[in-house]
């Protein structure tokens, strides 16, 4: 009687510790943008099952980005590509915006939601700045929130197999750039 209850619990065990490694292990990451993304595609496991989203679960998404943009974190240790660089004036004072842009790199770790994110944040760069940046160049950039976009601009994107989340458009004052080496 007492070796079949302990072959039956060692065999409970085996079963319980093959089944929690099934279970996928939420992302952690120091990336603001990418781990709230995370949080509320976890809390919202229906959200994009099969063809179609909720429209609802997208309306409260759109939400909780344009709220995330306001926090001072929002564009912590998030990288960022400069895609284009141009002359702009304002009050007849003439300075430079750089457009920074989300992108793609297959060196990212496994499960890591960077290379399924789309975000473009236009900053006004000093004369200083300036000359430490390149076209195409990655950096870590920190600034105020200057203008959020549209609402609209936020959304799930399905193509063929791929899904994955548009953050929108947003302005900054870029006050730190850092090159991501």
């Amino acid at each position: 009687m007492k070796k079949r209850n302990l072959v039956w619990l060692v065999a409970l065990g085996f079963v319980l510790a093959c089944s929690s490694s099934d279970k996928k292990e939420p992302l952690k990451t120091n990336v603001f943008v990418e781990q709230k993304v995370a949080d509320f595609v976890a809390s919202h496991p229906k959200w994009t099952e099969g063809e179609k989203t909720d429209d609802e679960i997208t309306d409260k998404f759109q939400h909780e980005v344009k709220r995330w943009s306001n926090e001072t974190n929002f564009l912590d240790s998030m990288p960022l590509q400069l895609s284009s660089l141009r002359d702009t004036s304002l009050n007849n004072e003439v300075f430079k915006i750089g457009t920074f842009t989300a992108f793609n790199d297959n060196m990212r770790p496994k499960g890591s939601l960077l290379n399924y994110l789309q975000l473009r944040v236009d900053g006004f760069i000093g004369k200083e700045m300036e000359s430490q940046l390149k076209l195409s160049g990655k950096y870590y950039i920190k600034g105020v929130l200057y203008k959020q976009g549209s609402r609209k601009d936020v959304k799930v994107i399905h193509v063929s197999d791929f899904k994955g989340y548009d953050l929108g458009k947003y302005l900054f004052t870029i006050q730190e750039v850092k090159e991501i080496k």
